[in-house]
């Protein structure tokens, strides 16, 4: 039999079971802050502490305390007042984009725990400490939309106790509150359980894939052929018949500018030289004025000079120009294959030496210089073994790209249902039996 509904009389949500009721949020949490202190104040063993930036963090549920999200604090500047206990909630009153906005962390243990930086601590006026139904509540996109339509901001969101004060929330009788959340925590560890197989097996692909390039791109495809010591310290050996020169005898630099109505490209680690539109990126920020953007060209290897030691850098695919901060080289002759370079220089076993490099901090960040670059020492294997290299690393890489790419449709279509699901049930569509 269908269970009875009625109208919410809420703007996030047309009905509700019958004997459902609405109410303030601010009639069943009081208020606080958390302590103020900074990422300078953290400290290896002390206080437990969670600030904002682990209520952002991929690792929080929203339902429960992660040991991965602890931090700690020296007893001395832990205050009572900031003091979470079971049933508690901590949010975070900042974010950088609208879903965030609404996160929180929920008081599922009962060891002493503060609450950091930037976050709002929520504490039950009642005696029923186990608000496990509202932390699911909470991870909707249909309540936070309460919060979403009222945060101020434009690239930093502000979510303040006066705007968490004005949500409401639907709340079911205390019994299947419980039923709910007893219901929704084995389903999600189900799911969550599937998805951590998912992610696992991402990872060894992707590490996978790392490896066969740093192997071939540097032991080549005989297996059979004999090696070399190089006397390099990030490469042990090579094939006797390939060469090493200095980057500078195969590349050299160009600075062309003046071409600011070219699209606007941007150099990642995990993806090399792609569009800046193509990626959310809200870090690399683009001049107003790109005059003196360096033109880039089909088949030029691109490096950002201040992100060298991570490895962003690739041979760009586009047309396009890129930040006076990166450096674009164009090949010196037809005895370098662009593609096999773009493999070489992306190699794991490389990333090393561009730390070395970069030379660590200079001025407050890492800094390539060109005159070091310029005398790396780089594998040069015989034209057409570069070319066989490519055509086996091609098929390879898009094989195991398409592994990867299976699986993370399936890891957001698990994402998906296991929001579904909250959703469902949280609001009444359905019914634990």
């Amino acid at each position: 039999m269908a269970r009875g509904m009625k109208d919410s009389g809420i703007d996030w949500l047309e009905v509700i079971p019958a004997d459902w009721k609405v109410k303030p949020l601010k009639i069943l949490f009081s208020f606080g802050k958390g302590l103020s202190i900074t990422k300078a104040d953290l400290v290896d063993e002390g206080c437990p502490v969670i600030s904002y930036g682990q209520i952002h963090s991929k690792k929080n549920t929203g339902t429960k305390v992660s040991g991965d999200l602890i931090r700690f604090i020296p007893p001395s500047i832990a205050f009572a007042q900031s003091l979470v206990k079971h049933g508690n909630f901590i949010f975070a009153d900042t974010s950088e984009d609208l879903d965030g906005c609404g996160n929180c962390v929920y008081m599922d243990i009962n060891t002493p725990l503060f609450a950091g930086y930037h976050t709002i601590v929520l504490r039950q006026r009642g005696n029923n400490d186990d608000n496990r139904y509202l932390a699911y509540l909470f991870k909707t996109a249909c309540w936070r939309k309460q919060i979403r339509t009222n945060v101020n901001g434009v690239k930093l969101f502000s979510v303040s106790q006066n705007i968490l004060k004005r949500t409401n929330v639907i709340f079911p009788p205390l019994p299947e509150q419980q039923a709910i959340a007893d219901f929704l925590d084995a389903k999600c560890a189900e799911i969550d359980g599937l998805l951590a197989d998912l992610e696992a097996e991402v990872k060894t692909l992707a590490e996978y894939k790392k490896s066969i390039i740093a192997e071939t791109v540097t032991y080549g495809l005989n297996p059979n052929v004999t090696l070399v010591p190089t006397n390099l310290g990030w490469i042990d050996r090579i094939p006797e018949h390939w060469g090493l020169e200095k980057f500078r005898y195969k590349l050299k630099a160009r600075r062309i500018s003046g071409h600011g109505d070219k699209q606007v490209l941007s150099v990642y680690r995990e993806y090399g030289v792609i569009p800046k539109e193509s990626r959310d990126d809200n870090h690399n920020r683009t001049s107003d004025d790109t005059s003196n953007y360096k033109y880039v060209r089909p088949n030029d290897f691109v490096i950002n000079k201040m992100k060298a030691w991570q490895g962003s850098m690739g041979v760009s695919e586009y047309e396009g120009i890129v930040s006076p901060a990166y450096f674009v080289y164009e090949f010196s002759d037809d005895d370098y294959s662009p593609r096999y370079f773009h493999y070489f220089m992306r190699n794991a076993n490389n990333i090393p030496e561009y730390r070395r490099l970069s030379g660590g901090i200079r001025e407050g960040q890492w800094d390539l210089s060109p005159y070091d670059l310029g005398n790396m020492p780089i594998v040069v294997p015989p034209r057409a073994e570069q070319d066989e290299i490519v055509n086996y690393l091609d098929k390879k890489c898009a094989a195991i790209e398409q592994s990867i790419s299976d699986k993370q449709t399936q890891i957001e279509t698990l994402k998906a249902y296991k929001a579904s699901l909250i959703y469902e049930y949280v609001t009444g569509k359905r019914q634990v039996i």
